[in-house]
């Protein structure tokens, strides 16, 4: 049954499958030769959709992922010492399991920014990994996922499967390690690529080899079933593809929760919401622009290229002496006729000039693809021309409101991926911790992740980029400066345009000021004398 279920979702977005195949071609990653209309046509592809792709990646990977981690922590309710200091506990330690215990997890999120913007749908899953003996973070390809049909988000959704290839050593490992039961299982085979993968593969030049790497395909699906009561509960269950034996049956949701709800341990990132449970990227937007442009480009270069070496035809009592090869730049053959004869002889076709009504479309085109992406950066390059950092502001907050959007996505998705790694800390973690930073040496406690202290991304949804903030402190900076004396805080203003301006040594430029404690005048002793006067 959970088989089929998965075969029936896997055709079910058969076709959406099949448009992307076609989008890969548009990002110009292969080298190719043409022979078609004409042998040597140029092939060229207009970099408008890999370039906002990689552009957004970086972009996003600066601002969801700073050099000092990514999570910031959050009291709930009213603040007191003890809990302002569980908060520096918790956000410290998970910036810690980041950028170092974690180390896949950097890698796995600028992969899943590649991914994203081009598919629409990204996916990330959480997990506390029984071999390794700690949390892991991977970004799952889109091909590697199928939802139900009716699925609106992955909290509704009756089912999700997760393909899984393992090797048959990694496979031995989590059989040890108690992940899987151990069942009887035939021999690995290579697995049977999708139209999906085997159309990235084409681009990158990969094919998988035949015998030396034989992989095990797990199907790991969440749904519900009804095992242990009389009504359907979540469960994951793990099944071998090709002997559709199954692994491992365990139960998605806690033992104490009256409530049985599913535990989620994915994450779907979206680049714009679309009709139905995947979202919409640039494949769906830019696409037509893409293959307008590219269309345009290569006629433009073709004709170039016509135009500086034409052909055309030569009467029949013509000779050339020697062969017939085409005459290259600056070379001069010899032929068997007068030049009054040649010019009567030999007409050339005629071939235009590269069309400037062609390459203004191009740029128009292009123009448009780039406003639609990403406009802020030009923007701020011609900031000085616009006049009142007011001005700038409004320009540049009506040119990122796409940009915006997207980031508050990406914000709120982070927070459920940082909720989903605290649950795991919560479950797994020793009542305390002891771990070593750089000049350091502290503990977290289990007690720490019990839910008062919110962890939530260190980007802030409202200012998606640094140049917001460079903007709004310029701001603050004029009117502190036409203001009277006193009203503003010079020094934390001047904090504030050196943090977005990522200086690195902040505390040493501007160390903090020490503030002057009460003195206890009990700790004064006072002479004899002075005690008489």
């Amino acid at each position: 049954t959970l088989y089929d279920n998965y075969e029936s979702d896997k055709e079910s977005r058969h076709e959406w499958e099949a448009m992307f195949e076609r989008g890969f071609d548009l990002l110009g990653l292969k080298l190719e030769e043409a022979s078609e209309p004409f042998e040597g046509a140029c092939t060229a592809v207009h970099p408008l959709l890999i370039e906002s792709a990689v552009k957004f990646q970086s972009k996003a990977s600066q601002e969801l992922f700073p050099s000092n981690g990514p999570v910031k922590a959050q009291v709930l309710g009213a603040m007191t010492g003890e809990k302002e200091l569980q908060a520096n506990r918790v956000q410290n330690f998970l910036n810690y399991q980041l950028t170092e215990q974690m180390p896949e997890y950097f890698d796995e999120f600028e992969r899943m920014l590649f991914h994203l913007p081009l598919i629409g749908s990204a996916f990330k899953k959480v997990y506390y990994d029984a071999t390794l003996k700690r949390p892991v973070s991977e970004f799952v390809p889109i091909d590697q996922f199928y939802v139900s049909y009716y699925a609106s988000n992955l909290n509704k959704a009756d089912r999700y499967t997760h393909v899984i290839y393992r090797s048959p050593v990694d496979l031995a490992k989590d059989i040890r390690s108690g992940i899987y039961s151990d069942v009887e299982l035939p021999d690995a085979t290579n697995p049977q690529p999708t139209s999906f993968s085997s159309k990235m593969d084409t681009i990158l030049g990969l094919s998988p080899t035949e015998n030396n790497d034989p992989q095990y395909t797990l199907l790991e699906q969440h749904c519900y079933l009804e095992i242990e009561e009389d009504y359907a509960l979540p469960y994951i269950v793990t099944v071998e593809e090709q002997s559709q034996q199954i692994l491992s049956i365990r139960r998605n949701y806690k033992k104490n929760d009256t409530n049985q709800e599913k535990v989620s341990h994915f994450v779907h990132y979206r680049f714009v919401p679309g009709f139905g449970f995947y979202g919409f990227g640039l494949m769906h937007f830019l696409g037509n622009l893409t293959m307008t442009a590219t269309a345009a480009m290569r006629s433009l270069v073709d004709a170039g290229q016509f135009a500086n070496l034409p052909g055309g035809f030569k009467a029949k009592g013509v000779r050339i002496v020697g062969d017939n090869e085409p005459i290259s730049p600056g070379e001069f053959k010899e032929v068997e006729a007068t030049g009054q004869d040649l010019n009567k002889a030999i007409i050339s076709l005629p071939y235009k000039e590269p069309s400037s009504t062609l390459f203004q479309m191009l740029g128009f085109v292009t123009a448009a693809g780039q406003k639609f992406a990403d406009s802020t950066e030009q923007i701020v390059s011609d900031a000085a021309s616009y006049g009142p950092v007011g001005t700038t502001m409004a320009l540049l907050e009506a040119s990122s409101k796409f940009f915006s959007a997207i980031h508050k996505r990406l914000h709120k998705s982070q927070r459920d991926e940082f909720k989903i790694l605290a649950r795991i800390d919560y479950e797994y973690l020793p009542n305390e911790y002891p771990y070593e930073v750089p000049n350091e040496s502290t503990s977290i406690f289990k007690k720490d992740f019990d839910g008062v202290v919110d962890v939530i991304p260190v980007s802030d949804p409202n200012i998606p980029s640094n140049a917001h903030r460079m903007m709004l402190a310029n701001m603050a900076l004029q009117m502190a400066q036409q203001s009277p004396p006193g009203m503003f805080n010079l020094e934390e203003l001047n904090r504030t345009i050196l943090r977005a301006a990522n200086m690195p040594n902040l505390e040493e430029i501007l160390p903090p000021k020490i503030k002057p404690e009460p003195l206890d005048l009990s700790l004064i002793h006072i002479s004899e004398p002075t005690r008489l006067l």
